[in-house]
């Protein structure tokens, strides 16, 4: 009965086995450095966790990888961009991500008022004006997020990359489809998004002195609306160069070279050399990356990643003995659900109430902390975002799974 309950269908014939493995690598990194925070004072840190990408900046390209893939493809298949593919584009968005992060939201909310109406005490929650800006992912649009809920500020930089991003498409469509093709009119608007927001965090980083830190610019929307765009340049390239996104040859050269320049990244910003700079006197130069150049950097890194991941479609040898890929799909299936409660719902509200008094203490903590954010995403994913999720099938037209040339040729 209980492998009833746990059990997800992780079928593999409509999924790609190399973006499940980003996906759920994305996650796990994510949710790793969250369980340090049961350690408290123990915690004194590994090595390879220096070398560890962003599971963040993983989340975010894979996701621009995906939505741009589909709003290409849309765009191309109906040979123009209106009100009608942009609703259906937003409403199939919505479906996914809104009522998960809307009943955990809530949820957290009635806690913590449920919480002060027992104890007596004034409720930890935000002002009220401050609660409202989170149901419209305002809550770090200008500035960086208040420490309710301080995870969201990934899922809100990505809700507005999905307005933004479609409806600079439309504007471009309108003003140049007269004289431009549709390939050159999506090439311009993700050029447009990343030169733009580029600019932005340049200009802002030269007025600004270096003695004022990164300036929380990685979780603030509108220094970040550039983040997706790295994937979705990675799915232009996919289905406007077909051929050259399927050489096996440059697929494996890419990926060396974006393995190379992700870990060299993750390193040269990590904690563990951060000292360093101090000691020579470089610093400032690092701080000055961080609000610049760091962003582009990561993006375009993992963006080359792609097209050998994207061309992993099965698990196969090694991959599929033992339930690796099963685990691995799992953990993609369940990695939204396991995004919003791992922090917050998990960690902060539960997990670190419990006193940390010694090593061992801690490491059951971490132990703990892994199993309740496995089990109750499962069972979020299984019993309210799947269900939800399928349901916008009724409601909205499918997207299309590849470009009409590529269905002709083959």
């Amino acid at each position: 009965m209980l492998r009833n309950i746990f059990s997800l269908d992780t079928a593999t014939a409509k999924r790609v086995f190399g973006l499940d493995i980003m996906r759920a690598a994305a996650i796990l990194i994510v949710v790793d450095a969250h369980a340090t925070i049961a350690l408290k004072e123990y915690y004194s840190g590994a090595f390879w966790h220096h070398l560890l990408p962003d599971g963040v900046e993983l989340f975010f390209v894979l996701s621009g990888f995906l939505i741009g893939g589909i709003l290409i493809r849309s765009y191309e298949k109906k040979a123009t961009f209106d009100r009608q593919l942009l609703l259906n584009f937003w409403t199939r968005r919505w479906f996914r991500t809104l009522p998960n992060y809307y009943l955990v939201l809530g949820g957290l909310i009635a806690f913590a008022l449920l919480q002060a109406l027992r104890s007596g005490l004034q409720h930890k929650l935000p002002d009220n004006g401050t609660l409202i800006t989170y149901f419209f992912f305002l809550q770090n649009f200008a500035h960086y997020i208040p420490d309710f809920f301080p995870e969201t500020w990934s899922l809100a930089i990505e809700e507005w990359s999905y307005i933004t991003l479609p409806l600079v498409l439309w504007v471009f469509h309108m003003l140049l489809s007269a004289r431009w093709s549709r390939q050159r009119i999506v090439l311009s608007t993700i050029l447009f998004i990343i030169i733009g927001t580029n600019l932005y965090r340049f200009i802002t980083a030269l007025q600004i002195p270096i003695t004022e830190g990164e300036l929380g610019y990685r979780g603030i929307v509108i220094t970040r609306l550039d983040a997706i765009s790295y994937g979705v340049l990675a799915a232009y390239i996919k289905n406007y160069f077909p051929v050259s996104w399927r050489d096996d040859a440059l697929r494996r050269r890419f990926l060396r070279i974006g393995l190379a320049l992700t870990l060299l990244a993750a390193f040269t910003s990590s904690i563990f050399i951060i000292k360093y700079y101090g000691d020579f006197g470089l610093f400032p130069a690092y701080t000055f990356y961080k609000r610049t150049l760091y962003f582009p950097a990561i993006g375009l890194s993992m963006a080359l990643l792609m097209p050998y991941m994207d061309g992993w479609r099965m698990a196969t040898g090694p991959w599929a003995r033992f339930g690796l890929a099963q685990a691995i799909t799992h953990i993609s299936l369940i990695s939204y659900s396991m995004y919003l409660l791992n922090l917050t719902p998990i960690m902060i509200t539960f997990v670190e109430r419990i006193p940390t008094t010694s090593l061992a203490i801690g490491w059951l903590k971490v132990g703990l902390f892994w199993g309740l954010v496995l089990v109750l995403s499962t069972l979020l994913f299984k019993f309210f975002e799947k269900p939800v999720t399928q349901l916008r099938e009724r409601i909205s037209a499918k997207e299309p799974t590849q470009l009409v040339s590529e269905r002709v040729n083959e």
